[in-house]
């Protein structure tokens, strides 16, 4: 492989691919450095999951409550409509 490269093969073949691709101090902390973005990240992923979870569990589902009072709102319409059919000249009920 190293040959098709037009590399020169002298010596211990792995042990000269080992030292071309071994990493310079630069890149060991520019690996540190990702790794540290990358668990800040997870961290910041975990925190805003657990924020939303929280959220969820403290104010529930509102669709099924919005749901119930649209249903109370119709049912009350209607009833209202009938009632105010039935009174004549204005006349308010109690």
């Amino acid at each position: 492989m190293a040959r098709r490269m037009d590399f020169s093969v002298v010596g211990l073949p792995h042990y000269t691919i080992w030292h071309l691709y071994e990493p310079s101090v630069d890149d060991i902390r520019h690996m540190e450095e990702m790794e540290k973005a990358r668990r800040a990240r997870e961290k910041e992923e975990q925190a805003k999951a657990a924020k939303v979870k929280k959220i969820k569990e403290e104010f529930g589902d509102a669709n099924s409550q919005w749901e119930k009072d649209k249903t109370d709102m119709t049912n009350l319409m209607a009833h209202g409509k009938g009632a105010k059919g039935d009174q004549k000249d204005g006349a308010v009920r109690s």
